[in-house]
């Protein structure tokens, strides 16, 4: 059974329609199609990004280990080529 759909209006500059639809042209889909797969990437983004988050703070909560903000640079440092 198809899902139900309903209708949100959003306005963007010309500059930005003009890209969505070059995208859509280049992908051979809708603008509608286009719009809705970048919503939804982005809902799925911040699901994961806020379930990563509560865990973490449950983590500190029960006394999870910290690094301060010098000892991540200096980690991401040993990483650079």
């Amino acid at each position: 059974m198809p899902e139900k759909t309903g209708n949100v209006t959003v306005r963007v500059s010309a500059k930005t329609q003009k890209k969505l639809d070059d995208v859509a042209a280049n992908m051979d889909r809708s603008r509608n199609w286009i719009v809705n797969e970048a919503i939804e990437s982005y809902l799925n983004i911040y699901e994961w990004q806020e379930k990563r988050i509560k865990e973490r703070l449950k983590k500190s909560e029960k006394g999870g280990k910290f690094y301060t903000g010098g000892q991540v640079d200096k980690i991401v440092e040993s990483f650079k080529p």
